[in-house]
């Protein structure tokens, strides 16, 4: 607990109440009106009379909070199933006394710059104008509106210091439910958020009411709440949330006819309810507001959907060239609901109607849903054609990028002077998202025929797996253009960034997370293999991380220290205090670092003297002559994907039981075969492809990541970082020389492997007892418990015994050494 503050200054409810004001000089709300749930207003206290004798009554009755303190509402007071107690118990909470009129000010200003560009439907002057007129109305006049609010306090609350400590001030003094106690840590920023997606969930109602009830509200709170789920997806728990509640709202878009609001079929009767109800609206103006509304949340629908389908396996509800109406018009149009004729999704050329960088962003969107399908669908393996042929997919996305670039007005296209001019014009993040978004594209399309580990390339040469091409039939200079525009690109979101963060003004969406990841791992591709990046744009040292320069351990490589990788790899980590899924990608992003090193050292260990491959193999790990492309199938999800669907989970029963089918069903002539060829340590980059731990461990007691641990952050900030995922470091066996045929590394093994410990067991094998049942019995007990086919084969655990499920070594049964040593005795008679 941090040591009282005195302060020369106390808010005017602690001078009048004559108590103790402990505040940061009036920067931040004070500590009693945070518990007491307050406005805190700090000013110049007026000329102070003489005292009375006796103090006023009302003074005692302000020191206990008044006789009119509103008591917050628990969430263990959540109304079950009950509509009108549910409006009641919102309208509470949106009623609190510390959400003022400023703070709901600064509140939208968040909104508008974090999240506008992906959900750009809020008509912010409309809102304030409800907000001044929600103390007039009733809770069920109020109850649709309150969603939306509530949507706009989960996005938002845990960028405002403000409402982070009211709102863990709350969490910490109730009783609340299991997924409240689990963030109310107050260093954690998102707590706030995800106090109001609770109360969200709650105004919702439970599904079979929530979904028979259509509205334009609902939608966008189904928007909303899905947004900021998919911002905390992290690979344990999996993105479902958010997967079902954009689809929801998706379908519930569908039903209320919002991609179709300017097709105005004769006859259709939807569309003529949909008439109907605008034409009962009060004025003309009225009625446009209503429909670009309406537009602008079919769109975010739209957006919504590409962003969660970009991975394997995941497919777009929405199809864009379905979509019958206009793209947004521009901001200044739409505050002051004008109406506009624009251009179509579809249409790229330029527009001789209101354009906008909104509409240029949606349209940015599009493309990328379809570079991302071909890029998760297996990119230039699946391609039937070489990427320089007008009939393969590669040409044909490549174009529509250039298509789009060239149809880009002057003031839309990538520059400081033109950011700063949307930025005068309260447009930046539109801006921002487009351009980022664009690198990305750029990115994902020229990666795919850039080699994985290129170690022995002496420049972009072109894939080296199949399929290959030849230099005859390759166009001069194709392949280091390609891969000079993916680094370039990458270049390019480095400098956004670092425009945006001079002004602290960079969007904290997802998908600037997602292109600052990109970036990241595109810039620690570039630092491993050098020689790809010829124009040297990811190589330069003209940035410094200012947490590296007080460090004296050598925890973390250069890489990550200086230049533009470190520039991308710090905002990645900045990231992370508000997005949980920023943290994932610093592990990953961290693990590929040790990852490459190692697989460069396999390959110089069996190459010649020289660094020439070795042709008899193709695999990259064994010296070979390939790309790595063998290395890249396993490692396709953690780097391609947007995020993650499916939770990570591993089925201990079903491997115990493939465990013992195989021992107990070996036939006798193998014995012979396996104890003829021995079992020796493996190298140091060796690791069973299906080594893992299989343990549930509880984010509460898991260690802070490697990222934060490196950068030996304060603990006050290392605590974002408590939930990502666990890395681990590898100590290194003793190498022995094997036949490179035996066995291999997989990226699998190099992102998950554990700490290496050599446990003493001491030997209980019973004479009288069968070997095989020994076996059985022993060996699955021990594998059961640990998850650790490294125990089963060498006998030596990759788990501290601390980290053992029941915390306790005399659960393992002892046995002197693996079971395969075992076996040559047991053949022979000796067991």
């Amino acid at each position: 607990m941090r040591p009282p503050m005195r302060s020369s200054v106390a808010c005017t409810r602690c001078r009048k109440s004559k108590i103790k004001c402990e505040n940061a000089n009036g920067a931040s709300p004070c500590d009693s009106c945070v518990k007491t749930g307050n406005e805190c207003i700090f000013k110049i206290p007026d000329h102070v009379a003489p005292k009375r004798l006796e103090p006023p009554a009302f003074v005692k009755q302000e020191r206990d909070g008044g006789p009119d303190r509103k008591r917050h509402r628990k969430l263990d007071d959540l109304p079950n199933g009950d509509s009108h107690k549910t409006a009641l118990f919102v309208e509470d909470v949106l009623s609190a006394s510390f959400l003022t009129e400023d703070l709901w000010e600064q509140i939208l200003d968040l909104y508008k710059l974090h999240f506008a560009p992906e959900l750009p439907f809020l008509h912010l002057p409309t809102m304030k104008e409800k907000l001044g007129r929600k103390k007039t109305s009733t809770p069920e006049q109020n109850s649709d509106n309150n969603i939306v609010l509530l949507g706009v306090l989960t996005l938002t609350a845990r960028f405002h210091p403000d409402l982070v400590r009211y709102t863990a001030h709350m969490c910490n003094s109730e009783t609340v439910n299991a997924r409240i106690r689990r963030v109310q840590n107050p260093a954690d920023p998102t707590a706030a958020s995800e106090y109001y997606a609770e109360i969200l969930a709650m105004a919702l109602g439970p599904i079979r009411t929530s979904f028979s009830t259509a509205s334009v509200d609902r939608v966008a709170a189904l928007l909303m709440l899905g947004l900021y789920e998919w911002s905390q997806t992290q690979p344990k728990t999996g993105g479902m949330t958010a997967w079902m509640y954009v689809g929801s709202a998706i379908r519930m878009a569908q039903f209320l006819g919002l991609g179709f609001e300017d097709a105005a079929e004769a006859g259709d009767a939807k569309f003529r309810a949909a008439d109907l109800r605008l034409k009962n609206a009060v004025c003309q103006s009225q009625r446009t507001l209503q429909k670009e509304i309406r537009r602008r949340l079919m769109f975010s629908c739209f957006i919504l959907d590409r962003m969660l389908a970009c991975g394997k396996h995941r497919v777009t509800i929405i199809r864009g060239e379905e979509l019958d109406i206009q793209l947004p018009c521009s901001e200044d149009k739409f505050d002051l609901a004008l109406e506009v004729r624009t251009g179509r999704l579809t249409h790229l050329e330029s527009s001789a109607y209101g354009d906008s960088v909104l509409s240029r962003f949606i349209q940015m969107v599009n493309i990328w849903g379809e570079i991302s399908k071909y890029s998760s669908r297996g990119g230039r393996v699946e391609d039937k054609q070489a990427p320089w042929h007008p009939e393969s997919d590669f040409y044909k996305l490549n174009e529509t990028l250039a298509r789009f670039d060239l149809a880009l007005p002057g003031t839309f296209t990538f520059s400081k002077s033109n950011y700063l001019k949307h930025e005068n014009h309260q447009d930046a993040s539109a801006y921002v998202l487009l351009h980022m978004l664009r690198f990305v594209c750029l990115i994902m399309l020229h990666r795919e025929y850039v080699p994985f580990v290129p170690v022995r390339c002496r420049g972009p040469e072109g894939p080296l797996d199949k399929p290959t091409f030849t230099k005859e039939e390759t166009p001069l200079g194709f392949w280091k253009m390609s891969a000079e525009k993916m680094f370039r690109a990458a270049r390019g979101v480095v400098d956004l960034i670092e425009i945006c963060q001079k002004k602290d003004k960079l969007p904290q969406s997802t998908i600037v997370l997602f292109a600052v990841w990109t970036t990241s791992f595109v810039g620690l591709y570039g630092a491993h293999f050098p020689q790809m990046d010829t124009e040297k744009h990811m190589l330069s040292s003209d940035y410094e991380d200012p947490w590296a320069r007080d460090q004296r351990d050598d925890f973390m490589r250069d890489i990550f220290k200086r230049g533009p990788t470190a520039l991308a790899t710090h905002t990645l980590l900045r990231l992370a205090t508000w997005q949980k899924m920023a943290s994932t990608y610093v592990d990953i992003l961290y693990d590929m670092n040790d990852y490459f090193t190692t697989i460069k050292q396999d390959y110089y260990k069996y190459s010649d003297k020289n660094g020439r491959p070795n042709n008899s193999t193709l695999r990259v790990r064994e010296g070979g002559t390939g790309g790595g492309l063998e290395e890249y199938h396993p490692l396709v999800t953690k780097l391609k994907d947007f995020g993650t669907i499916q939770p990570d989970e591993h089925d201990v029963t079903d491997i115990s039981e493939r465990l013992r089918l195989r021992t107990l069903n070996r036939p006798s002539s193998a014995l012979g075969s396996l104890s003829s060829t021995g079992r020796s340590a493996t190298p140091a980059s060796f690791t069973a492809i299906n080594h893992s731990s299989i343990l549930s461990i509880s984010e509460m007691s898991r260690p802070l990541s490697r990222a934060a641990t490196d950068r030996g952050l304060p603990q006050s900030q290392v605590d974002t970082y408590a939930e990502s995922l666990r890395y681990h470091n590898t100590q290194q066996q003793q190498q022995v020389d094997l036949p490179p045929a035996l066995a291999y590394p997989t990226p699998r093994s190099v992102l998950e492997s554990g700490h290496t410990q050599t446990p003493v067991y001491e030997s209980t094998m019973d004479d009288s007892e069968s070997f095989w049942d020994k076996l059985q019995r022993d060996e699955l007990r021990r594998f059961g418990a640990t998850g650790d086919l490294s125990l089963f084969s060498t006998g030596q655990s990759e788990l501290l015994v601390e980290e053992m499920p029941f915390g306790d070594s005399s659960y393992i049964p002892a046995m002197s050494g693996s079971s395969y040593q075992l076996l040559q005795p047991a053949e022979d008679g000796q067991v």
